[in-house]
């Protein structure tokens, strides 16, 4: 069975580029599974994610990021020009490699991706909820016009993927949303990619959140949430990992507050399982998400979550009061209320954690991975 998977780059420490490679990795190992990847966006960065050297990888580089500052005409223009290449190697790659499964991670390739005159089956993978488009472009620009906009790329979204054999997304809420215009969406949740031995006592005054430094990750409501925290709890730090273009604002914020003692940008790191394994709750402040790896990887560490209830993947993973706390979104002061609720009683912090470990069961890796074989098996069928 011949797959190619389709994604901007791997070059991110992301949940999708995380997703991906676990999987890839799992299926290389099978009898008669040849994979590829073709990317987009790699332009001569490093992997980040170690890749069984089975795997074969395209690098087209066609640098669609190039283009984001342009103004919205330029924009489209060179958005056009670009698809156009874009769409012409992939027909010849799926052909050339004789692709029985083509699947997208929602790149660019998901606006022709339905439509391809080739003879393989097509089906993508979805992140994050049904209007992310809406929601990437509001978080960044406010007023009508640009809501609007938003409003145009969700149905843009809606009608490229109705065409697909499948549509894949992540959480029960948005198979939901889907259903009312798709015919062609099951649901399988990411799996968990550590296998962690090892679980945190919960007993260090460090709190951790791991995440692009950009608007959808919220850090900017979350470094207000810990200057109330830290008003009662000085002795208590919260540390940051990733890296993005908020960087500099955020840390001018930090420093405007006199709190940069308790709070720190760390940066990128290849081992965040220890700085879970350091720490005694995870926060999680997103505008939006979809099925937040970094909340399993910590439940599996064995950490309470408190974290904004976004579209839609929180409210999955998270069960409110048991293994940690789902917050009004955007509603920092909340968050800082919860955050210190945790901190405060140790006893309730440890049953959580416990609960944590209990629940991120539900993601072990190998009967998800199975649903995955059991759905290749059946497009297999249906050529």
């Amino acid at each position: 069975m011949k797959i190619l998977y389709c994604i901007p780059s791997l070059s991110n420490a992301g949940g999708m580029e995380r997703v991906i490679t676990e999987k890839v990795n799992y299926l290389i190992q099978l009898p008669g599974y040849e994979i590829t990847i073709v990317t987009t966006d790699q332009n001569g960065r490093p992997i980040y994610f170690s890749l069984d050297e089975k795997i074969q990888l395209i690098h087209l580089d066609i640098d669609f990021d190039g283009h984001f500052s342009e103004n919205l005409l330029k924009k489209y223009f060179l958005h056009q020009k670009k698809l156009k290449i874009y769409k012409q190697k992939l027909i010849s790659i799926l052909k050339q490699l004789q692709v029985d499964i083509c699947i997208s991670f929602c790149g660019k390739e998901i606006e022709f991706l339905a439509n391809l005159n080739v003879k393989c089956k097509k089906i993508a993978e979805i992140h994050f909820a049904m209007n992310v488009r809406k929601q990437f472009i509001t978080s960044r620009h406010k007023g009508y016009l640009w809501s609007l906009l938003g409003e145009i790329r969700t149905q843009q979204l809606k009608k490229a993927t109705k065409g697909l054999d499948k549509l894949i997304v992540l959480t029960k809420a948005d198979q939901k949303q889907w259903e009312f215009s798709h015919k062609n969406v099951i649901q399988i949740p990411n799996p968990n990619p550590l296998e962690n031995q090892e679980f945190s006592t919960l007993l260090n005054k460090r709190i951790i959140s791991v995440g692009k430094l950009d608007p959808q990750k919220g850090f900017d409501m979350l470094i207000e949430a810990w200057a109330l925290v830290v008003d009662k709890h000085s002795d208590w730090v919260l540390d940051i990992f990733g890296e993005g273009e908020w960087e500099l604002m955020l840390q001018n914020r930090i420093n405007e507050l006199n709190i940069s003692d308790q709070i720190k940008l760390r940066g990128k790191t290849s081992d965040v399982v220890s700085y879970y394994l350091g720490s005694s709750v995870y926060v999680m402040s997103s505008r939006y998400e979809g099925l937040p790896m970094v909340l399993i990887e910590a439940m599996s560490c064995g950490l309470p979550i408190v974290s904004f209830d976004c579209e839609y993947g929180p409210r999955e993973v998270i069960t409110d009061g048991k293994n940690g706390f789902l917050v009004v979104p955007n509603n920092y002061i909340e968050l800082a209320e919860k955050i210190c609720i945790l901190i405060e009683n140790e006893k309730l912090r440890l049953q959580m954690g416990r609960q944590s470990l209990e629940d991120v069961e539900k993601y072990a890796k190998e009967p998800i991975m199975q649903k995955w074989i059991i759905l290749f098996d059946e497009l297999m069928k249906a050529f």
